[in-house]
């Protein structure tokens, strides 16, 4: 994936994985909800990232 740093990347899923708890410990639902599919689609686009630079190797 041209443009994407893979560092970049997983420090804004570590991120929102950090969100992610703290909407449980909150006990926000709403929160719980968009971080939960936020982070889903982050980690969907980390494995592209990797696949990609794995065939370009």
């Amino acid at each position: 994936m041209n443009g994407i740093d893979r560092d970049e990347l997983d420090e804004v899923i570590a991120r929102t994985f950090n969100e992610v708890r703290t909407a449980v410990n909150t006990h926000s639902e709403k929160s719980i909800l968009m971080y939960s599919q936020a982070l889903r689609a982050l980690v969907e686009l980390r494995q592209q990232v990797v696949a990609e630079e794995r065939d370009g190797s």
